[in-house]
């Protein structure tokens, strides 16, 4: 059987609440994303929909390592990403890419799909 290219397991992130201004306090946390686990094989595509609010942007930055997981693992070809510093995470960052939720900020209305499809390759 093939490895998968993306493997994720128990992924966590919780964002805490905090009062008080100038000694904080943590007084909970919003479950943003609370044990997402799956395989992407070579070949397949992931998409991810929900409603409004349900950590459908938070999963994609801690996939991108963009943000760090609460806990939990996301490993790209074998290798755990968020030990990935530099070249290594920009190297992984050109092979993952995802799309933002506004795309009328995110992609060129003057670019024919072709142009946009093509661009990471150039």
């Amino acid at each position: 059987m093939t490895e998968p290219i993306l493997e994720v397991r128990d992924l966590v992130k919780y964002f805490p609440l905090t009062q008080g201004v100038l000694f904080k306090k943590q007084v909970g946390a919003v479950k943003a994303v609370d044990g997402v686990s799956f395989d992407l094989m070579h070949g397949e595509t992931l998409g991810i929909v929900g409603e409004s609010g349900c950590g459908k942007s938070t999963l994609a930055k801690v996939l991108m390592n963009l943000e760090t997981a609460t806990s939990g693992s996301v490993r790209y070809k074998g290798e755990e990403i968020s030990r990935l510093r530099g070249a290594a995470l920009k190297a992984v960052r050109r092979n993952i890419q995802m799309v933002f939720q506004d795309p009328y900020t995110s992609l060129n209305p003057r670019m024919t799909v072709g142009d946009i499809i093509g661009e990471p390759f150039e």
